[in-house]
This record gives structure tokens, C-alpha cells and sequence, in this order.
């Protein structure tokens, strides 16, 4: 499995949520208040399958507190507060200046898609079609028509993920095979799906997912994420014997692991920030 993007989590111990009044979503949301003057706005996410509350952090996302059903809000804001050092180190250690922005950032459409992994740039056309559900038609070989109501930003964010879905199915296999070729891995089947905190993974039939977002990465990023997953095929754990595997066919492993660790930022905000 390659995560590829950072994130961090801290964990509560586990709570009986009989003892605690019902929790429902705010509209405002709550902040974190740093020694050093910053403030942390965070959302709070109720999920019924989680046991314990904890706190993640990553530059997606941004500060997420998640939290099973009945959880005080006031004990939340003391979780919070007394993670107030933690959430400051990782904020520094993943070189975030503002988590607001990651927070509460909003879309905006592209005019441009550039796919560096496949070294493609489309131009995007917007076209205001009240009553027409939102769609991309290929308009010639490098353009497309993005239509849809202007307003429904989150159905034309979607109709272009679509279309980002069938790009990504008809580019990134070959690019699989080719590689498989070239190294001698075999794989079983690969399918592209839609992972929001993985780039790939690979199954102990040698079944390899990829991540739809792998075409926005620099080719050799892009390279790395496909042989990971192949390594995966003989070694499916992360070893010594695992990482001696992947280093026998890139020897700038160390360089493409360090890029790795901020490739989140290849990203662009209008797909990551969408919901």
C-alpha cells in the first residue's frame, strides 16, 4: 500500500456515550487556540462506527475531530484543548501556515487540467445548461465542455471527476503493464478507483488498485506509486526485503520517498477541496 499523502491522528481513550448528551453537527465551526497565537478551526464528524475520539490532521482535510454519537460537545472542546501542543507540532511538521485554508477551503473551477502524470493539459470550456444534469463532453483533443447548472458547483466538480475516472482507466493500466514488462513483476487485475488517503494498494492475489489522482503526478511520482504497488506483488508488507526490492529497479529511492511525502500538493484545490 502507498499512502503517499501525510496525515496525523490522536487518540482519545474510549468513551461511554450514554454518559454524555447528543451531539449534533454546528454550523460554526470550533477552534483550538495555540500558545503562539494561532487559531485551528476543526470540524467535528460524528461516525457511528468509531469507538473512541481522535483528532486528525492532514493537508486535505485539514483538523478533523472524529467522534461517536452522544459525545458532549464541552468534552470535545477539552480534547481539543488539551491537544493543543500536538496539533501545533504536526501543523510544523507538515509545513502547514494556515490550517483554515485546508478547513474551509472552497472550489473553484479550473479553466485548465494539467495531468502531468501522462503529460497531458486539457482546456476546459464552461457552459451555463439550466436543467441539463452536469456532464464533460470532449469537445477536440484537448478541450473540453463542462456543462451543467453555473450554480451546482458540487455536480460540476463531480461530472469532471467522472470524466477524470475514465481518463485515468484508459491511461494508467498501460502504464502498469509497460512497467510490469519492464521489471519482470507480474499483477493480477488493476482497477482505478476513487481513494481518498491512498495512492494505490495491492492485494495478496496481486490485485492492484490505483488512486484516479495518480494523473496529477510528476512522472517519476507517478512511476514510483506503479512499482510500489508491483514490489507489493512479491513482498506484500513494507521490509527491509521489500524496500531492497523496489531500490533493485529505482535506485533514487530515497529522493522519490522523500517527494513522496508531499505529493498531496499535486493536488489542485478543486478536487481536493470538493466534497
Amino acid at each position: 500500500m502507498c499512502t503517499g499523502r501525510v496525515s496525523f491522528t490522536r487518540t482519545a481513550p474510549a468513551y461511554n456515550a450514554r454518559s454524555f448528551s447528543a451531539c449534533r453537527d454546528v454550523a460554526t465551526m470550533p477552534s483550538i487556540h495555540l500558545a503562539d497565537g494561532r487559531r485551528v478551526p476543526y470540524r467535528v464528524r460524528v461516525s457511528p462506527r468509531s469507538r473512541r475520539v481522535r483528532l486528525t490532521l492532514n493537508p486535505r482535510d485539514g483538523l478533523v475531530m472524529v467522534t461517536p454519537p452522544g459525545v458532549d460537545r464541552r468534552q470535545l472542546a477539552e480534547l481539543a484543548h488539551e491537544w493543543r501542543d500536538w496539533v501545533a507540532r504536526q501543523l510544523d511538521a507538515l509545513g502547514i501556515d494556515d490550517a483554515a485554508d485546508a478547513a474551509t477551503a472552497s472550489v473553484s473551477l479550473p479553466d485548465c487540467i494539467v495531468l502531468a502524470g501522462i503529460e497531458e493539459q486539457w482546456h476546459v470550456l464552461h457552459r451555463h445548461t439550466p436543467g441539463v444534469s452536469a456532464r464533460v463532453l470532449v469537445r477536440d483533443e484537448r478541450s473540453l465542455v463542462l456543462g451543467g447548472a453555473a450554480g451546482d458547483l458540487s455536480e460540476r466538480v463531480a461530472a469532471l471527476r467522472r470524466w477524470l475516472m475514465r481518463r485515468a482507466r484508459d491511461t494508467l493500466p498501460p502504464r502498469l503493464e509497460a512497467l510490469a514488462a519492464e521489471t519482470g513483476l507480474d499483477f493480477g487485475s488493476v482497477t482505478i478507483r476513487a481513494q481518498r488517503n491512498r495512492w494505490g494498494s495491492c492485494s495478496a492475489h496481486g490485485d492492484i488498485n490505483l488512486n484516479y489522482q495518480l494523473l496529477f503526478l510528476p512522472p517519476p511520482l507517478l512511476r514510483h506509486v506503479l512499482l510500489h504497488e508491483l514490489c507489493h506483488t512479491v513482498e506484500l508488507n513494507h521490509s527491509p526485503r521489500f524496500w531492497a526490492t523496489v531500490r533493485r529497479f529505482e535506485p533514487d529511492l530515497d529522493a522519490r520517498r522523500a517527494e513522496m511525502r508531499r505529493s498531496w500538493t499535486h493536488v489542485p484545490d478543486w478536487l481536493a477541496a470538493a466534497p
